[in-house]
């Protein structure tokens, strides 16, 4: 079983309620996890954690911003102890909403805080015990310690995080037997592919099958690719991918295998360019294919070129990136929030920006050509529109799409251009683009924090 950590810095604690909100999808992962650290949920101290060996913990994830001394130095901590440190949600990656602090300093934020008679009591002070330092600004969490892995969201989508728990089992590979196939050590006895069932055990290594293997759920690559497959079931694995597409739920549990088969990360949300499973979405034309031969016909896979292994799992690897090149149901892996969105787009150009609270949307025309502020068409996808399905504009918290180095530059210079309003106005409307624009990114942003006007005198 791989041990998990889960650290709360200062935060709200949404991140960890997604988790819970995922439900009976966490019956996927959860027999092969051991929780070591999870204060939100179990009575853990501190001094648990400080009592493992340094990488005894196989992966921690990080959810808050460091606003503290003590975030700080938990932040440390759990790079320390943990093999894989992950940071979970729009505060860890990118700052989140806190992160506008950074726009006042440490003086004036304290001052409004505990001292405003506006807020308290009169007479209040800020308190100086019992309470950790607040640091003078706010660093973005990987400036503090080395991140390898960012899951965004503000929450973070349940299934996001799910997946990530998933791709990440599939990099450890530990107690793994790659001399074997799942089918191998397989308890069951109705092998799921004859009942119709995706199951990726024939081309899986051989793992511990107790926990969620054993009570019928399909192996989606948790032990890495075997060296040895199961020859007899990868044929039928192999046929009953290249003969009809993908459903929803397919497509979904594929990606998970293959971020573990192929010891990456191509989750939508996670992933650069460069991750086979990504590529095949956004470099359609620039992935390679082969033929291959199913008796008297052939189909087209892409090229996987891993010479280690079995031709088979190759195909096999192969026929499912095909699949997920062309299928409609792969959402993650479209590059903005846009991209996933449902609603009807005739022409992408504004007359008058207005408010939210102004009027009342057209829940079938898009949000941005009814002249809401909708960061859709530069955030990164992987929250499948959650936001505009619900009648609200993307607040961008999955933060900027790969194409975008700055995200407010970018909206500064995206939304005045397709608005044909006078633009007196358009920039009365963006009075506050900190505020609008970087609501979650400001501490990452190239401006990450508030620069003084100086000015010489006459």
């Amino acid at each position: 079983m791989a041990k998990v950590a889960f650290m709360q810095l200062s935060s709200c604690w949404g991140c960890h309620q997604s988790l819970l909100d995922s439900s009976l999808t966490l019956l996927h992962v959860l027999p092969e996890l051991e929780f070591v650290y999870w204060p939100a949920v179990v009575d853990f101290k501190l001094n648990d954690l400080e009592g493992y060996e340094d990488k005894s913990v196989d992966v921690g994830f990080v959810e808050g911003m460091i606003r503290t001394e003590q975030d700080k130095s938990n932040a440390e901590l759990m790079r320390k102890k943990c093999k894989i440190l992950v940071a979970m949600g729009s505060c860890a990656v990118f700052g989140g909403i806190p992160g506008m602090a950074n726009l006042y300093s440490k003086e004036e934020l304290l001052k409004r805080k505990f001292e405003d008679e506006a807020y308290v009591d009169k007479g209040s002070k800020t308190p100086t015990e019992h309470v950790p330092e607040i640091m003078d600004s706010i660093p973005n969490v990987d400036e503090v310690v080395q991140i390898d892995a960012k899951l965004p969201g503000c929450p973070p989508r349940p299934g996001n995080i799910v997946g990530l728990i998933a791709s990440a089992l599939g990099q450890l590979k530990t107690e793994v037997d790659a001399e074997k196939s799942m089918c191998d050590v397989c308890p069951l006895e109705t092998c799921l592919l004859e009942e119709h069932k995706l199951c990726y055990g024939p081309i899986t290594a051989a793992g511990d099958p107790v926990g969620r293997i054993s009570q019928g759920y399909p192996v989606l690559g948790e032990f890495g690719l075997a060296e040895n497959i199961h020859v007899g079931n990868a044929e039928k694995l192999f046929s009953q991918i290249t003969s009809a597409p993908f459903k929803k739920e397919d497509v979904n549990r594929s990606v998970e295998a293959m971020s573990m088969l192929l010891n990456s990360t191509p989750l939508g949300y996670l992933a650069d360019k460069q991750d086979p499973v990504r590529k095949v979405k956004l470099d359609p034309e620039n992935v390679k294919m082969n033929k291959v031969k199913i008796g008297d016909s052939e189909v087209e896979v892409v090229n996987v070129m891993k010479d280690d292994y079995p031709e088979m799992s190759n195909n096999i690897i192969g026929a499912v990136l095909a699949d997920l090149k062309t299928n409609p149901e792969y959402e993650d892996s479209a590059q903005t929030v846009c991209s996933q969105c449902d609603r009807n787009l005739e022409d992408k150009e504004v007359v008058k920006y207005k408010r939210d609270y102004e009027g009342f949307p057209d829940q079938e025309k898009c949000l941005l050509v009814q002249g809401y502020v909708c960061m859709g068409p530069i955030t990164k996808a992987g929250c499948g529109a959650t936001c505009p399905r619900a009648n609200s504009p993307c607040l961008g918290c999955y933060g900027p799409a790969l194409n975008v180095d700055d995200y407010s530059a970018k909206a500064i210079s995206y939304f005045p251009s397709i608005c044909t309003d006078e633009p007196e106005n358009i920039d009365k409307f963006f009075s506050d683009p900190a505020g609008l624009f970087n609501r979650f990114t400001q501490v990452s942003s190239n401006v990450s924090g508030k620069i003084e006007d100086k000015h010489k005198e006459a």
